[in-house]
């Protein structure tokens, strides 16, 4: 599991809103616009049957991709090791995320901090892992040493341990969190 700072506090942004327990929800991100209700619950039932008695608590619609969200409340506490990481769903795969373990909120608020000030995000780490854990993945092409092409390639971030981060003050990573339209039902938006 590894989620952004975005992730979390849309998953805490979202479950305030709807006022349910955070830690006894899911979020499903990636929901096409076209999903009707009935074919969301539909899709859903299969991989989330493991955790329970649940129900969708409220959606909302991410203007930045066009997707909708989900938050979905659970009837017990949350089983870690049966969490869909991911759902097959109309148009594609919808990811899933949830609150992580209690005691590992202070690590991750740290990594996260730390990971700001050096202007990286979890994703970096989580790419650099699978390219050191599983250098085969992406097999070389003949006359390359293996990781050239990643380094040929790369995605424009330098590389962790990079000599020109070196004497350099990191740069600063301000993430903006847009607010959603979450509404419980019976309650107005308010305007300001």
């Amino acid at each position: 599991m590894l989620f952004g700072v975005k992730d979390i506090a849309l998953l805490e942004h979202g479950c305030k809103a709807l006022e349910v327990d955070s830690y006894r929800s899911l979020m499903v991100l990636g929901i096409p616009e076209d999903c009707t209700h009935e074919e969301f619950e539909d899709i859903i039932r299969v991989p989330l049957k493991p955790l329970g008695h649940f129900e969708v608590a409220g959606k909302a619609l991410l203007e930045e991709d066009q997707t909708k969200a989900a938050i979905i409340r659970l009837a017990q506490d949350i089983n870690y090791a049966v969490i869909p990481r991911e759902i097959r769903g109309k148009g594609g795969v919808w990811r899933v995320v949830y609150m992580p373990r209690k005691q590992d909120v202070e690590f991750l608020t740290k990594l996260n901090l730390f990971l700001q000030s050096e202007g990286r995000t979890v994703e970096d780490v989580a790419r650099i892992l699978r390219q050191e854990l599983c250098p085969d993945a992406v097999a070389p092409r003949p006359g390359e040493e293996p990781g050239a092409e990643a380094a040929a390639e790369g995605d424009g971030a330098a590389p962790l341990d990079a000599p020109e981060k070196e004497g350099k003050k990191p740069a600063q990573v301000k993430q903006r969190i847009p607010a959603l339209p979450w509404r419980p039902p019976g309650r107005r938006r308010r305007r300001d």
